[in-house]
């Protein structure tokens, strides 16, 4: 049983870029929410439609992962850094937990293989709401950066791979 949540609460409220993080995620979540229906996985899926503002988006999607019954919570992002670039500069998948080290680096390599993107890996990181504040084991996938022109033509190319790389990871 896990718990998948998109991060952000809507469009213009993550990264932006050549696409829109808070728009993106809630259709790979809805993707998600569609590919485990036929799944023997039981999954649960979070998108935050009431927050006016990111410490409102925060307190609800760690509340909400927490009110539900899992073994694992999942948080979709996009990644961003400072430039816009034409190259690729790929996939990660972040981690507080040291147990779950092991799953976020296959996760990433995963992503990385659907997608065509480079596999940044795991990335321990102390410092994030989500990560900090669930009471389960907990990832946020950073499926690619929204200022990398290659990264968002591969995912483009590859949504339905890097569903499915998720999915069955």
């Amino acid at each position: 049983m896990l718990t998948i949540s998109a991060g952000h609460f809507g469009k213009g409220t993550g990264a932006v870029g050549f696409m829109d993080e808070g728009s993106e995620i809630v259709a790979v979540v809805s993707a998600l929410q569609a590919r485990f229906r036929t799944s023997p996985v039981k999954a649960q899926f979070i998108i935050d439609g009431s927050s006016k503002n990111q410490a409102q988006n925060l307190r609800y999607l760690v509340t909400a992962h927490n009110k539900t019954q899992r073994e694992l919570d999942v948080s979709i992002h996009f990644n961003a850094s400072g430039d816009t670039r034409e190259a690729g500069i790929g996939t990660e998948v972040l981690y507080v937990n040291p147990k779950m080290e092991g799953f976020a680096a296959n996760m990433s390599a995963a992503i990385a293989t659907a997608g065509g993107f480079k596999d940044r890996g795991a990335k321990h990181r102390t410092n994030l709401a989500l990560l900090n504040g669930t009471v389960k084991p907990a990832i946020i996938i950073e499926v690619c950066f929204v200022n990398s022109k290659a990264d968002v033509a591969n995912y483009a190319k590859n949504k339905a791979k890097i569903i499915e790389a998720i999915a069955v990871t």
